[in-house]
């Protein structure tokens, strides 16, 4: 099988994993995020921060030292050029109600319930506050995960060895789909309108591939140069995104959450491990 006859046929899963992830709690509104979703989560930022750190930023380097001949270290800087983005606009361009609900652990129903009881002359108003900053939260959480989901999806379309392909999918499809469960959940919880809620549920689905066709395209148009310029800049700065997303994304809120925190580290680590064991044969 060709490289683009296999980025073809995991752009069609990888927008499966993402509806179908997105799907399954509109069917139940009340629905919990089982335990076993949480354990997969660990699990799968290890596979992020092993794939960032070991494959794809070792690969991006190389790219630009053998291939481009840089000696300034290029691949490093977009890296870390990605992360400092992802945080800025997470953490400094939401606006702070959307950002508690997003970055709280569970939500802003949980937050809202942590927070001081209001008086009874102002009960009215905190409900009011906090029914529209649930509204506003599924449309926050969506911008967020697709800016990830594209970046990544680019530098999958982009790759020209099946090693590489295969290695981002295995990334993108251990979370894709546990990220579109979180928004189903979400959708659900703050009684989106079914109809609305299918179509922001199809919209991010459709991210990840859109960004796989996208990096097709561009490297498919650009010459031998280009090409490799395109390639060594989307592979560091996927890199960064993901070791953010391990960092922040997925740690961050699974070991602030209750449950068997050393059980998610240890799979946290192997995941990791099983990347690095990878780098043997790859």
């Amino acid at each position: 099988m060709s490289v683009v006859s296999l980025k073809l046929v995991l752009l069609v899963v990888i927008l499966a994993s993402g509806w179908i992830g997105g799907f399954i709690p509109l069917r139940r509104a009340s629905v919990e995020s089982p335990r076993f979703l949480s354990l997969g989560n660990a699990f799968a930022a290890g596979i992020f921060l092993g794939i960032g750190l070991i494959h794809m930023l070792d690969d991006a380097s190389k790219v630009w030292s053998e291939s481009l001949g840089w000696s300034y270290p290029m691949g490093l800087v977009l890296a870390g050029g990605a992360f400092l983005l992802l945080l800025w606009f997470e953490h400094v361009a939401l606006p702070s109600r959307l950002h508690h609900a997003v970055h709280e652990p569970g939500g802003v129903i949980a937050a809202l319930d942590r927070a001081e009881p209001p008086s009874d002359e102002s009960v009215d108003e905190h409900r009011l506050h906090a029914h529209r900053v649930s509204r506003l939260y599924p449309y926050a959480l969506i911008v967020a995960l697709s800016i990830h989901s594209l970046i990544a999806g680019i530098a999958m379309g982009a790759q020209r060895t099946l090693a590489n392909v295969v290695l981002i999918f295995v990334a993108i499809a251990a979370h894709k789909s546990t990220a579109g469960f979180a928004l189903g959940v979400s959708l659900a919880r703050n009684e989106v309108h079914r109809r609305r809620a299918l179509g922001l549920i199809g919209l991010f689905a459709m991210i990840t591939p859109i960004g796989i066709v996208v990096g097709l395209l561009a490297t498919n148009a650009l010459h031998s140069r280009g090409q490799t310029i395109f390639d060594a800049v989307f592979l560091a700065l996927a890199a960064g995104s993901f070791i953010y997303i391990a960092a922040f994304d997925i740690m961050r809120d699974e070991f602030l959450q209750p449950g068997p925190r050393a059980l998610k580290w240890l799979l946290a680590v192997t995941g990791y491990g099983l990347m690095g064991l990878l780098a043997l044969w790859l």
